[in-house]
């Protein structure tokens, strides 16, 4: 039994010390934002005679020295692409453009191209789509428990749930900013399905005490 207690007290120890040193990170340097939510550049590129993803981002992984690259199609007749890119100097735009136009026929002079800057995405904009979802699920699990249990110690259970929601959600996103994992789109539905999932857990283990 004293051994059990104090390997929990270590596993609470390094859940508590992975948490602040998130929070110290993600409030010095902030979280790694993949290329779709960093200020960034779009070149938009028309090919009338429609192109292969493919081989946009061969022709731009060969020309940019920056291969943190987004390749998306702009229409579905796929006739305008855009290039999602952080940095890159004229002469590998030329490039660019000098292998687009030997790959799909296109006169240089005739290939038209946009360049459009596209501000960050703040960390609050990913989140706030999820919040109201969240919020509605915890506040009518944690009434839940406290009617389920309002004759035997329901506040300390609803104390538990809360705490552990916060800690799983605090954990996952201290390992996001220590790692320097990318956010991308996947990040928050990951993260919605790890908080849903605890959430069950939880409630369903306060259920059985």
């Amino acid at each position: 039994m004293k051994e059990t207690s104090k390997i929990k007290k270590i596993v609470l120890a390094i859940i508590i010390a992975v948490i602040i040193a998130g929070i110290i990170i993600s409030i010095i340097y902030g979280f790694n934002k993949g290329i779709e939510y960093k200020e960034s550049t779009k070149i938009e590129v028309n090919i009338p005679n429609g192109y292969e993803k493919e081989d946009i981002e061969q022709i731009a992984n060969e020309s940019f020295s920056d291969k943190n690259i987004l390749i998306q199609d702009i229409e579905k007749t796929k006739q305008v692409v855009s290039v999602r890119i952080g940095n890159y100097t004229e002469d590998e735009l030329n490039i660019f453009k000098a292998k687009i136009s030997e790959k799909y026929n296109i006169e240089q002079d005739k290939l038209v191209v946009y360049e459009i800057e596209v501000p960050e995405t703040k960390i609050f904009t990913l989140v706030n789509p999820y919040m109201f979802s969240i919020s509605l699920v915890t506040v009518l699990s944690l009434v839940y428990i406290a009617l389920r249990n309002i004759k035997k110690d329901a506040l300390s259970k609803v104390i538990k749930l809360l705490l552990s929601l916060i800690v799983v959600i605090g954990l996952y996103f201290s390992i996001i900013a220590i790692t320097r994992i990318p956010i991308n789109q996947y990040i928050m539905p990951i993260g919605l399905t790890i908080y849903v999932i605890t959430l069950l857990i939880t409630v369903g283990n306060l259920n059985r005490e």
